[in-house]
Order: C-alpha cells, then sequence, then structure tokens
C-alpha cells in the first residue's frame, strides 16, 4: 500500500470518527429539547457547568426552571465566621444517597457539613428573596424553614439548632438570617443529637403541579463565590 493511500485512509478514519461523534452529540442536545423537568438525569445534573453552557438546548420548562434558579440565587446559605476562620464547612455531590430512618428513603438535597459539630454557632442566610411558607417540625427535618422565592422555587433548610426573627408569612432578603445549624429531627419535636451538625438544603420545583426536587451541589458550587462575611464564634 503505497504512502498516498495510506494517509488518504487515516484521514478517511478520522473524518468518520469525528462524524459520528458529533451525530451522538446532536442526538445528546435533542434528548434534553425533549426533556421534562421530572427527568432524572437533568434534576441530577441540574445547574452544572454543562448544563448552563447549552440550556438553550434544553426543552422549555427545563430551561425556564433554570433560569429562575439563576436570578433567585444571590448568596451560599453558610457565611464565613470574620471571628474564627476555623469554623469552616464542607458538603458533597449526595443526591440519592439511601438514608435510613424507620424506612429507606432518597437524599433530596445537599448536606453541609460543619467543621465543629457543635449546635447553634453557624448562621444559616437565605440565598434568595422570598416569602416564609413553610416554618416548624418536621419529624425527618426537624426545626425546618421553607421560603418560597418570587420565581415560586421552593427552598427548604433543614435541621436548624434555632430560628431567627422570621414568622411564617414573613418576606426575606437573600442574606437575611434564617436561623442556625443544628442537629434536630429523627424524632418527636424537640428531638437533637441523632446525627452530626450540619444543614440540609433541598431545591424543589412545583411549576407542573407537583413537588419535584433537583440536586442543589451545583448550585451550592457557584454560590461558593458569593459568600457572606458574618462576625461568629
Amino acid at each position: 500500500m503505497s504512502r498516498k493511500i495510506l494517509i488518504l485512509l487515516l484521514l478517511l478514519s478520522l473524518f468518520c470518527a469525528i462524524g459520528i461523534q458529533e451525530m451522538f452529540e446532536k442526538a445528546d442536545l435533542n434528548d434534553r429539547a425533549r426533556q421534562g423537568i421530572d427527568n432524572s438525569e437533568y434534576r441530577q445534573e441540574f445547574f452544572a457547568p454543562d448544563m448552563r453552557k447549552n440550556k438553550d438546548f434544553l426543552s422549555d420548562e427545563c430551561r425556564i426552571f433554570l433560569n429562575k434558579v439563576e436570578k433567585d440565587s444571590l448568596y451560599f446559605p453558610i457565611p464565613s465566621s470574620t471571628l474564627d476562620d476555623s469554623l469552616t464547612v464542607s458538603y458533597e455531590n449526595s443526591w440519592m444517597a439511601e438514608r435510613s430512618y424507620k424506612k429507606t428513603n432518597m437524599h433530596e438535597g445537599t448536606d453541609i457539613m460543619a467543621s465543629r459539630n457543635e449546635r447553634g454557632i453557624y448562621p444559616i442566610v437565605s440565598i434568595s428573596d422570598g416569602t416564609v411558607t413553610s416554618l416548624g417540625w418536621l419529624e425527618l427535618g426537624g426545626w425546618r424553614v421553607g421560603i418560597t422565592s418570587p420565581q415560586g422555587v421552593y427552598y427548604y433548610y433543614a435541621h436548624l439548632e434555632s430560628y431567627g426573627d422570621i414568622q411564617k408569612g414573613d418576606t426575606v432578603k437573600a442574606g437575611q438570617i434564617l436561623g442556625f445549624m443544628g442537629d434536630s429531627g429523627y424524632g418527636k419535636e424537640g428531638t437533637y443529637g441523632k446525627f452530626a451538625v450540619h444543614l440540609h438544603l433541598g431545591i424543589y420545583c412545583w411549576d407542573t403541579g407537583d413537588e419535584i426536587s433537583v440536586n442543589p451541589y451545583y448550585v451550592l458550587r457557584e454560590l461558593e463565590k458569593k459568600k457572606l462575611k458574618y462576625a461568629y464564634s
């Protein structure tokens, strides 16, 4: 086989490979355009960099909800401390991991863990503007707050130690203190200490008439750039 023919065959193979890759990429984008908000991949990868970069290829309802959260989300829910830089937090992508309390539950949020396992120290602030639409005790969530944003997105903050100066029906601003991180829940009202101190954050859509949770992990990754600084120790 001559050298020229070999080069032509190699080029032809390369062009075919590129064409196949483009075909698969196009098919993937077409699949995204048909997805609804309840699609498991959309919920799992919600707000991921690739999704935001290619959001014009999403279905209308998926793109609209993504835009709502982009507009809502102003601050990371745990401010940095100006008095003690050891008071840090950490979290990982634990979306849909199994949780066991009485029965197996799928984790519909992200747990933000306290480096100091002591309730009542870390303030929790509202990610968005909104209205306090839920407040009080839940057996799984302990002392929890639900904020519904002007865009209609529901932000769920659970396992608080105590509340800030808020009541159900109040209007809150992004960055306003909702309460303090704790370890409440998994029992009757007032139960503490069943797990480490942390904040469970959930994000929910009601646009279809059903409660649909999406993964908050990538939202939090983006909000890391928007941490407030509060004086606490």
